[in-house]
Parts: C-alpha cells; sequence; structure tokens
C-alpha cells in the first residue's frame, strides 16, 4: 500500500538534516553494510559491493517513484551520519528504519530522525507509524522511546536466515506528533 502523502526531498530536524538518498549515496549504502553494529542490530544486507549498493540505490529511487519508499541520508551540517527511511507495509502502516555509522552515533540523531520522520507522517494524515527493533538492542530501544513510540508486541523475523525476536513499536498522532520545520 503507498504512503498516503509525496514524502520531502528535506527534512530538518533540529540540527540535524535529512537529505533523500541519490545515486551518488552508493558508498555510504556500502559502508552500512560494512560496519559490524549495523548488520548484527538491522536488517541492512551485509558486504554490498559497489554494484549491489548502487542497485540499492536506484531501486530506493524507484520505489519512492511509486511513493513505497523515502530513504534520507542523516547530516549534521556536511557530515554524513547514517541513513534513515520511511516505507509502505502491507497493512498501511508506514514502517520508520534507520542506520548509523560509528561517528553519528551517541549524538542524537537516530531519535532526531526517527521523531522527525514520524512527526512528517503523523503531521501528513497518516494515523499511525511503526518501527522494529532487534530484541536485546537497548540502543535502538532507547531511541525509539525517546521518539515517543510505545512497544506493542513481539514477533519473529528473518535476518539473513535465521529467526530473531523483535519489538514492534507504535506511535500514532494521538501520542502528540508535531510537524518539525
Amino acid at each position: 500500500m503507498p504512503l498516503l502523502a509525496q514524502t520531502p526531498d528535506t527534512i530538518q530536524v533540529g540540527r540535524f538534516t535529512l537529505h533523500i538518498l541519490t545515486a551518488a549515496d552508493w558508498r555510504l549504502e556500502q559502508a552500512l553494510s560494512r560496519d559490524g553494529d549495523v548488520i548484527r542490530w538491522t536488517l541492512f544486507p551485509p558486504d554490498l559491493s559497489e554494484d549491489r549498493a548502487r542497485y540499492r540505490m536506484s531501486r530506493a529511487a524507484e520505489a519512492r517513484g511509486e511513493s513505497l519508499l523515502a530513504r534520507y541520508s542523516l547530516r549534521e551540517g556536511k557530515e554524513v551520519l547514517g541513513t534513515a527511511g520511511i516505507s509502505s507495509t502491507v497493512d498501511g502502516t508506514p514502517e520508520l528504519m534507520y542506520a548509523l555509522l560509528p561517528s553519528g552515533r551517541g549524538r542524537g540523531a537516530a531519535t532526531a530522525a526517527t521523531r522527525g520522520l514520524s512527526d512528517w507522517a503523523l503531521a501528513s494524515g497518516i494515523p499511525q507509524v511503526a518501527l522494529r527493533t532487534i530484541y536485546g538492542n537497548s540502543l535502538s530501544e532507547a531511541v525509539a522511546r525517546r521518539a515517543g513510540f510505545h512497544p506493542v508486541r513481539t514477533e519473529q523475523q528473518r535476518q539473513r536466515g535465521a529467526l530473531v525476536k523483535m519489538y514492534y513499536w507504535t506511535r500514532s498522532g494521538s501520542d502528540g506528533a508535531r510537524l518539525t520545520d
């Protein structure tokens, strides 16, 4: 099911900026695929080749054109810290995701991006947004709580062939959404 609103090219979230990913961001995609924490705590594919990273950037652009996905580079000034995004789902509840490079962690960037994307979605008329964290990832659980999400259930999902326990979190307009400039 497509997202209900066209995603903006840029979202300012406090001192951080989300810029829609372009073909030129393939190196960021590749760098994230080679970070042990990203691979351990997300569903991000490991060890992308240049061709595969470039392909993922072209697929992200196509999916955005179909209102199925918007992925952003997350920046503080000119420094690229990682990625964040929002995707459509079969049940109509858009899901947020993020992955940070080591230099981007511990700065509040993930919380700002998660809050900013969920604020945008809720202010655009989407009634609820979701995110998932892998069980035991206390840092991402803290991000979800700080961004106004509440754990709803646990579920199992495949991560590179193995079933992992996940927390499913949601945030709705009644949780106090506000659109940030």
